[in-house]
Formats: structure tokens, sequence, C-alpha cells
């Protein structure tokens, strides 16, 4: 061995055990400031990473799904790591002492620090790569396995620690009228009195289940939402879901609203009993107080069905119910309530006053005041009735509401039954617009109290109310206004529920008695009646079927209905077969739809329907739709929620199709190139949940549907649809003729509830110009509402990014952002004036709302609603100059946000208005002193004296609230 050879061992032996411990022990001292800022950099990675995750834990959670074993042990891991690093960089000051008088650093308190940073910094690292890996919820999380796999265990629900100190005001309160007036909510005192007693039956813990009954018209329905108000004011209940349960209660439907209340995803839930258990199981483990509305029960509900947690006598646990019906039987026997109420019909100066306010002042003239007191005297204190009479007569000489009483008299021997209906012929003659008419009973057919919007457009646009030319954007507006007119004259009624009206029960039965008389309009409501429903002289002059929900395990016998134009079938059972005879005889139908049923490989039922405008096929399961390319007339077209892979070459054969709708068809893997350029007028196409299988422009030979084929389609006005990789997308893409759209692109989660109807959802890769694109241009500055998330281009600023501004914008949610400091600029000084909501989250370099202000800008001057959470970089949320433009903020709410100190920076000599402030919520802001900068600082308080806390917030400050109203202000680790 050479001496050279020796020499570079010895050196590196050397190197290995002497210089390089004595180099890294030398750094740990030098350098202990550098290893404290890279472990505050690898802190906030890892929390940046750890809240998104923790957001998709809660989603887990209320959605019951478990856990993979590796999540719960990282969530821990993260959690110590993420307070040892924070006790650590605490030490900080140990590691900045001085020793000889301090001359010299203190050496081994830097060096016990830096070695100990690095270890954590090493460890931190590990725990963000792995929350990386967890980038959406099938990452984390799994659903319960199929039924017969018993090995599942459910977790155990997590407890929140956050010491939470809420505080409510009223600014206000009016007491309540105890005169025998209308009251500026409508509320009547004999109303406000039961209001009063269900509310305290409701608070009474041996009362879990509450009704109130009365007949037909009296106002039930109406008393719930009065109800609910004073619930939602008084915040009684934490969650509170109302459902109409109708004669023929469609169970799926109930548990949807219900879901819905509770935040429970039921996409992935096809059949009712596993909604069921679902349901069963996610009330069953809220710890939140919860209560279910059920409206107009005909008969007992059996809640199990539902999923609501219940006894072997159908009497609810867990949660609290409040019941209407007819029947004081079905609450007591069928429904075991606690406590019911009556609800009477109002006494005579009630009544009263409810007709003359309605009326005007023409009740005070003498030629119409002996007919009020006989019209009241006819209605009996019955508001359906006064009502309806009230806006009948309204505009009315008083020749007319002569012979409409005489007319109403001769009824009076029938009971109020008569008159009730003898009422409801008089509005329903009255009316001069036939196409309302037809519309009422297109209601009444539907077989429930609150039909949906959408299927009476697309009904009513198959019946032929609309005019034959008519475009689909021409029939929503014609429904609207038809829709309104009815509610003018009682025949439906205002609802404010998800469709905005309902028809009463009353109507619904004289639409069938009396409209239909001599075309029966059969609603099928119960299978013990089918075979004395469905005479055969019966059959053959009938024009409309419905089944509406009710359990069937088969179709009728073939049907002789040579008149039949409406066929509606409602099915949530097993799926149902129909025989390819089955509609032979009925080739006049225009309007058909079927739910749940199994249709194989043609032929099919559908042969015969040359007539067929309207196709409804909702959650079934079809094997080849080809046939339906011979329906030359169809002009709508859907096959909602089915089990559908492939759309075939033939569908493109259907040159009327103005509506084609595939939405939540999760199984369509395949539309053949050219079928939806060929279908030249279709006007609305629906693909949300659906086909993303889209072809490039560069694909020669193409096995796919290719977006270009939109441009075929110069009538398109509607456009949902998703599009994973935004490369697919043409240049040339034309969708500045969009009046309406849902586009989503990218892996951009949903928003809990649509806002607008010109709604954009942007998640893009790091290096996507998608937003530079000519094409998404066009279409920013008019979307209402936008998600815009992972921007990590050169723009600073949210408004920089669309080259017209945001003029129509809405609602604007923006998250996790590299680039982003402010939302807009000085010299923006008309930027986003139709803001209502702005939603900040992980921005994590943004400073400021906007960089300079103008007073006398007017952006965000309709701003509501703003929720900034984990903005680091946030020191303040508004300049009062900024503020003072905000006239219409209703909510603001701020969580951890490290760095934020005040609400409000005071600029002036001000002080601070908050006229229609009624929410203000505070999380985890540990360095936020006082509300504005104008007060004195707080004295330091514990989580134990949250009030203190509160009282020193607002200290020596000139904060005003206006609202009169609740406000509701709460704090969690503040300061």
């Amino acid at each position: 061995m050479s001496v050279d050879s020796v020499v570079a061992i010895a050196y590196d032996v050397f190197k290995s055990y002497v210089v390089d411990p004595v180099k890294r022990r030398f750094r740990y001292v030098i350098s202990s400031k550098n290893f404290a800022d890279d472990l505050r950099v690898e802190v906030r990675n890892l929390e940046n990473e750890a809240q998104r995750v923790r957001i998709l834990a809660e989603v887990a959670r209320n959605n019951l799904r478990n856990f993979y074993g590796d999540f719960p042990e990282w969530q821990q891991s993260t959690d110590k790591a993420l307070e040892e690093a924070g006790d650590l960089l605490g030490d900080m000051g140990e590691a900045s002492k001085t020793c000889c008088y301090g001359t010299l650093p203190d050496a081994k308190c830097r060096y016990q620090f830096s070695g100990k940073a690095e270890g954590k910094i090493k460890v931190i690292k590990q725990l963000a790569q792995k929350c990386r890996e967890f980038k959406e919820l099938n990452d984390i999380s799994f659903s319960d396995p199929a039924p017969g796999n018993v090995t599942a265990t459910n977790p155990a629900r997590r407890e929140g620690k956050d010491v939470v100190q809420s505080i409510t005001a009223t600014a206000s309160a009016s007491p309540v009228s105890t005169s025998n007036e209308l009251s500026k909510d409508g509320v009547f005192e004999s109303r406000t009195a039961i209001i009063r007693d269900i509310m305290g039956a409701l608070a009474d813990n041996s009362n879990g289940v509450v009704g109130v009954y009365g007949m037909g018209g009296v106002g039930k329905s109406t008393l719930l939402d009065d109800v609910v108000s004073r619930i939602r004011e008084e915040k009684r209940f934490d969650l509170v879901a109302k459902a109409d349960v109708s004669q023929n209660p469609d169970i799926k439907r109930i548990q949807s609203v219900i879901a819905h209340a509770l935040g429970l995803d039921m996409k992935d839930y096809e059949y009712e009993s596993m909604r069921a258990d679902r349901l069963r199981e996610r009330l069953g483990n809220e710890e939140k107080k919860v209560l279910i509305i059920l409206d107009n029960l005909w008969k007992g509900l059996d809640l199990k069905s539902v999923g609501i947690p219940c006894g072997h006598d159908n009497k609810a646990m867990g949660c609290k119910l409040l019941l209407t019906s007819r029947d004081q039987k079905v609450l007591r026997r069928e429904m075991g309530c606690d406590k019911d109420f009556f609800l009477d019909k109002l006494d005579k100066k009630e009544a009263k006053i409810l007709f003359e306010r309605m009326v005007g002042d023409k009740v005070h003239k003498d030629e119409f005041r002996p007919m009020v007191n006989e019209a009241l005297r006819t209605c009996e204190g019955l508001p359906l009735l006064i009502v309806t009479m009230a806006k009948h007569f309204k505009d009315a000489p008083s020749s007319d509401w002569r012979d409409d009483l005489n007319q109403i008299e001769l009824s009076t021997n029938e009971g109020i039954s008569g008159v009730i209906n003898k009422m409801l012929q008089l509005s329903y003659d009255h009316l001069e617009c036939n196409d309302a008419k037809r519309l009422l009973q297109l209601c009444a057919a539907y077989g429930v109290s609150e039909p949906s919007s959408e299927n009476l457009v697309r009904y009513g646009y198959g019946w032929g109310i609309f005019q034959k030319d008519s475009s689909m954007k021409d029939a929503r507006v014609r429904l609207s206004k038809l829709i309104h007119t009815l509610q003018a004259s009682s025949l439906l009624l205002e609802n404010g529920g998800t469709y905005g009206f309902k028809i009463h029960d009353l109507v619904r039965n004289f639409v069938a008695l009396f409209i239909f008389k001599d075309h029966p309009l059969l609603v099928l409501k119960d299978k013990g009646t089918l075979a004395t429903q469905m005479q055969k002289e019966r059959l053959e002059s009938c024009t409309t079927i419905c089944f509406p929900y009710i359990a069937m395990e088969e179709l009728p016998k073939e049907l002789d209905c040579p008149e039949l134009r409406i066929f509606l079938l409602f099915n949530n059972n097993k799926f149902i077969e129909v025989p390819n005879s089955y509609f032979n005889s009925m080739r006049k139908l225009a309007v058909l739809n079927l739910t749940r049923v199994h249709l194989t490989s043609s032929p099919t039922p559908f042969q015969s329907l040359e007539n067929l405008c309207t196709l409804s096929l909702q959650s079934c399961s079809l094997e080849d739709v080809a046939i339906l390319g011979e329906l030359k007339g169809l002009q709508i077209l859907s096959f909602v929620n089915s089990k559908i892979e492939r759309l075939p070459k033939e569908i493109g054969q259907l040159e009327k199709l103005r509506l084609l709708d595939l939405n939540n068809c999760s199984h369509l893997q395949i539309i053949e190139p050219g079928v939806l350029g060929r279908l030249i007028k279709l006007e609305e196409l629906y693909m949300e949940n659906s086909f993303n299988q889209w072809n490039s422009m560069e694909q020669t030979q193409p096995t796919n549907a290719g977006l270009i084929e939109l441009n075929h389609l110069k009538n398109l006005c509607t456009l949902h649809l998703f599009i994973p990789d935004p490369s697919v997308v043409p240049e040339d893409l034309d969708v500045k003729k969009l009046t309406k759209y849902k586009i989503q692109i990218g892996n951009a989660t949903r928003w809990s509830k649509d806002r607008g109807s010109r709604i954009l959802y942007l998640e893009l890769d790091p290096i996507s110009d998608v937003l530079r694109k000519g094409w998404l241009q066009s279409i920013l500055s008019k979307t209402d509402d936008l998600f815009l998330a992972n921007l990590n281009g050169s723009e600073q600023s949210i408004y920089a990014l669309s080259q017209e501004g945001f003029p129509e914008l809405k609602h604007l949610l923006v998250k996790y952002s590299l680039s982003i400091e402010h939302i807009f600029q000085w010299h923006s000084i008309s930027a986003f004036e139709m803001l209502e909501s702005l939603l900040l989250e992980k921005l994590i370099i943004l400073k400021k709302i906007c960089y300079k202000h103008n007073s006398s800008s007017k952006s965000f001057g309709a701003l509501k609603v703003i929720q900034v959470r984990s903005c680091d970089n946030m020191e303040v949320l508004f300049p009062l100059s900024l503020l003072r433009g905000l006239p219409q903020l209703e909510e603001i709410k701020v969580a951890g946000c490290k760095l934020m100190h005040r609400i409000v920076e005071v600029d002036d000599c001000g002080k601070v208005e908050l006229r229609n402030l009624r929410v203000l919520k505070l999380f985890n802001l540990p360095n936020i002193k006082n509300f504005s900068t104008a007060g004195t600082t707080p004295s330091t308080s514990t989580l134990d004296d949250q009030v203190g806390t509160l009282i020193a917030f607002f200290n020596g400050q000139q904060v005003t609230f206006y609202r009169k109203n609740i406000i509701c202000i709460t704090f969690s680790y503040l300061c």
C-alpha cells in the first residue's frame, strides 16, 4: 500500500470521527437562528397540510366513514410533533442567552437547541410527506362494507376539546302582541299563543314527540314555518329538518331532506334501506340537538323505514319530532305523541282583519260592506278559504261579488267542503289563461304537495303548455309567470321549501274530482285501490296516470288507454320490469316518466310512442338505448341517476332534442364521437358527476366525444360538465353563448351548495395556464359563483385574473394559493361591487383584502359574509375606510390566522359602525389584542374567564352594533 493511500484513509477516518462532528457542533452553536427559521417554515408547511386533511377528516366523520389504521396514528404523531415544535420555538429565548456578562453567546444553550431543532425538522418533514399522500377522502377513510360483511367496526366519535364561550345579546326585543291584530310578521294572537305552547312542549325533556292537528286549510303548515322561524331566533335546536310527508310519502325524498340538514351525503346510497341505516346511524351518533319536522301526515309513518331511530312502538328516540296531521288519532296512536295541540279556525275578529288586510280599502265602502260580512260568514274562519276569497274579490266589481256569493250560497248545504270546492271552482274559472289551468292540472297530476319546478318545465313542454317553438329559456320564464298567476288566485301556495310553491291537498282533490271529470286523472295512491280505480271505462277516457311512490313489485297488467297523454311512475323500491308491449295502446302518449325500471336490450316498450316529446328515465338500469334514436319527435331526454355505460350514435338522430340530462350517470364511459355535435337544436346539456373521458384534439381516431363538438350547438345556452384535464379543451371552444353554466375543471371539490347560475370550479395544476385561455376569459367576467384553488402563478391579485374584472360575481371562495397577496388593488375603484360572500382559506402570503383602498370606492358594497381561515400573514382584516363601505355586512368569521392582531384598523378618529352585523366568530387567533386599534389593550385573562376576555376585547373602543336582532359573538382560544 502506498503512502498516499494510507494518508487518504487516515484523512477519511479523521474527517469522519473528528472534523465532521466538530464542524456539526460548531454549526449548532453559530447557526441556531437558522435552525429556528427552518423549523418555523417546516411547522408552517405541516400545519397548512394538516389543516387541509382535518377538513377531509371532518367530512369523513360527518358521513360516517371509517378511517384507515395509519391515519389516526399520523394525526396523533402530527399533533404531538407540532406541540413539541411549538414548545421548542417557545424556548428559543434560552438559545439567545449570553454569558461572560453579555459579551459572548451561551454555546451550550445554542448547541442543545439546534440539535433538538434539527431532529424535529426531520420528523416534521416526514409527517408532511405522509400528509401529502392524503389527497382525497378515499385516501384516509372508507365507507362501510356491504351489509353481509360483519368484520368492520365503527370508530368512536371524538369529542371536541375547544372551550367556546357564546354570548348572545338582543339589542331590542319587541314584546309579544296581546292585541287581536295582525302582527308585522302576519301571526295572530291565537297563533302566537299556540306557537308559545309548542315551544314550551319542545323545551320539556319529557316530550319527545309534539304534534299539531286541525282540519285541512286551517294553516298547520304556515304555523310550522312560524315555529321554525322562532326556533332559529331562539336557537333552541342545533339542526332543524322539515319535510312534507303528504298522502303518498316519498321516503327517499324525506330521507334526503333530513340528510341535507345534517350535512350527510347520500349520493352513493341508492336503496331506501341503505339510506335508512346510514341516517339512523348518524342520528344515533349525533351530539347536537336535532328537531325533525314532519308535515301533513295522513297516516302513521314508519320511522324505521325513514331512518329515524325509534322503538318497537314507532316512538322516536334520540331526536325530537314535531308533527302535523288532520287526525289526532294519527298523532297519538300511530306516532306516539307526548303532547298535541289543536289548531282551530280564526275567530271572527282575526278573520275580518285578514280579509280586510288582503282586499284593501274597498271593504269599507258602503256597496261592499254587507258582502264582506257575508263572505266572512261563508268562510267560517278557515284561513285557506279567506285568503282564496280575498284574492278572488280584490280587484272585482261589486256585481261580481254578488254573483259569486250567490253561487257559493248554493253550496253551503254540502258543508264546508262544498263551500271550499265552489270557491276553488270560481277561482279556477276566473283564470283567463288556459296555460295556467293546464299547469294546475299538471301539478295535481304529479301526486305530491311540492312538485319539482324543473320537472314541471319538462313535462309541461311535452304536454304542450308552452308554445310549440318556445325555447327552454322562454318555457322557464313562462312557468314562473304561470306559477305566480296561480299563487295570486291561491290555487298554488307560496312555500319556503326547495321549489318555492306547493299545491294544497284540497286543491289537488278539487282538480281531480271536478276538472278531470270527463277525462279522469288517475293518481293511484294505494295498491289496494288499483282494481276499483282502473276500471275499463275509466281507462279508455283517461288522459293522465300517476303512480306516486306506492310500493309496487310489478306494473299493473297492460293498460288500454288510447287517450293517455301523461304517464308518471315514481318508484323507490326494487327495479320493475316493463314488458315490451306495455305502451302499445298509448300511442298518443306525450310525457313518460319511469323511475327505477330495468330495460333490457331492444326491442323496448317505446317502439310505438311516435308522439312522445318528453322521456325521463330516472334511476333506471339501461342495457342499450340505441332504440331511442327512433323517437324522432323527442325534445326532452333525461337519464338522471341511471346506470348507462354508452351513449350510442343512434342518439344523434334526435335532431329535435332541446334538453339532454346525463347528471349522475357515473357509469357513462363512452359517448360515441359525433353524437353531441349532431344534436343541433340542443339548448341545455347537463353532465354533472357523469361522463368525463373527453377526447383531446390531437387524437386522429377518436374513440370518444370531444369538447369541440359543442361548437356545433349554436342554440346551447345551459351547460353543466366536468373537465378533469384542461389540456383537452380546444382553444376555440365557444362558450360566450352560454347564459347558465356549471363547469368544473381539475379536481375542484364543490361548495356545499350552488348559489348562482353561472358557476366555475377551478382547481389548477401549478403549471396550468388555463386562466389565460380566451375561452375561459370569455366567461370569467360573467361568472356569479367562483371557486379557485392552487393559484401559483405570477398574479398577486384575484381581481387581475380576469381581463374584464368580475362585475357580476356574487360568491368567491379562494383556497391554497402561494401567490395571492391581496384581493384587489386601490386603482380598481369598482371591483367586486356585486360580491355577497368572500371566503379565503390557506392563502399563506395574503396580507390584505385591498392593497390600497380609495375611500370613494364602491368595492364590496354588497358584501354580507366574510370568512378567513389559516391566512397566516394577515395582521388586520379591514381598514376602517373599507369597512365603512360595507353597509350590508352581516357575518364575520376569522380562524387560525396567526398574525392577526386586529379585526379593524382605525386610520382616523371615527367610530366603527356595524349596522347589520349579526354574527362575529373568532377562533384560534393567538396574537389578537382587541377589535380595533382605537381601543386599549386588554388585560390578560384565561380561558376560564371568557366573559372577561369579551369585555376586554371591546374595552374603550367605539364599536356600535345597530342590528335589532341577535348578535352572536363567539370566541375560542383568543390570545
